[in-house]
């Protein structure tokens, strides 16, 4: 089962994350046309070189959001309540604040 989305965050995400993005993209696009230009000159190595270390930021940039989506993913787990379905999935906070604090 998934969990439930903030929506206020997820917005503010999509918001800030369509931006980044396209501003990412637009950086990508006027890089290309010095490919096609004859104002430039470059080796095989100098591409290698570019390519790597713009794949290895994405790759990086991705696995944070897949570990912080495995944490999220990690934060839910099953408990047990009387008169509901037999086990419910609740995020740890909401379990936190359902549990009574020690006396």
């Amino acid at each position: 089962m998934e969990r439930e989305v903030n929506e206020e965050k997820r917005n503010k995400f999509i918001e800030y994350a369509g931006k980044r993005v396209n501003n990412v993209l637009h950086d990508i696009q006027i890089l290309e046309p010095m490919a096609r230009s004859n104002s430039y000159d470059f080796t095989k190595q100098d591409i290698e070189e570019m390519f790597s270390a713009m794949e290895e930021t994405l790759k990086e940039a991705k696995e944070e959001f897949y570990k912080k989506f495995e944490e999220k993913q990690k934060a839910t787990k099953k408990i047990f309540s009387f008169g509901s379905t037999p086990v419910s999935v609740e995020t740890v906070e909401e379990i936190e604040e359902v549990e009574p604090s020690e006396e």
